[in-house]
């Protein structure tokens, strides 16, 4: 089963969530998180950090060394950015704080359609297209990857 797990931001303002894919990493390989306002301050490393449109994972470098055969890469080749991009550590959905806007923006439509099911259905399918096309659009990681993919 994978992990997910909370990060504050080094400002301590706002929170990610981010996930551990194939169960290779857990929180030991974050180091920081820095969403936009603090990432500002941050000095960019092409190895220990991946930049997600203003926010920055900081990954420990030592340890994604010592798993880079497990995620079939050498210790010199691994990065943060592919680490990120492979989904051994990422987001929980599109963004840092997706899963949180997720279910706010679910529970105003099953309120908004309560007792129609068929409303409900439809709104939520015209919903997570248009969500996945709005991360598209603000240039987040993950919806460019699944574009790509998908087409």
């Amino acid at each position: 089963m994978c992990q997910s797990y909370r990060k504050p931001c080094a400002c301590g303002q706002r929170t990610a969530e981010l996930f551990f894919g194939q169960m290779v990493l857990d929180e030991a390989a974050v180091r920081a998180v820095y969403c936009p306002e603090c990432a500002a301050t941050v000095e960019p490393d092409p190895v220990a950090m991946v930049e997600d449109n203003g926010w920055i994972l900081e990954l420990d470098p030592d340890v994604l060394r010592a798993y880079a055969p497990r995620m079939n890469m050498t210790p010199d080749e691994v990065t943060a950015e592919k680490v990120f991009d492979g989904d051994f550590v990422t987001w929980v959905g599109f963004s840092p704080e997706d899963n949180i806007q997720r279910v706010r923006e679910r529970r105003e439509i099953e309120q908004r359609h309560a007792g129609d099911v068929k409303a409900h259905f439809e709104a939520l399918k015209k919903w997570a297209l248009e969500r996945e096309q709005r991360f598209y659009a603000e240039g987040w990681r993950k919806a460019q990857r699944k574009k790509a993919a998908y087409g």
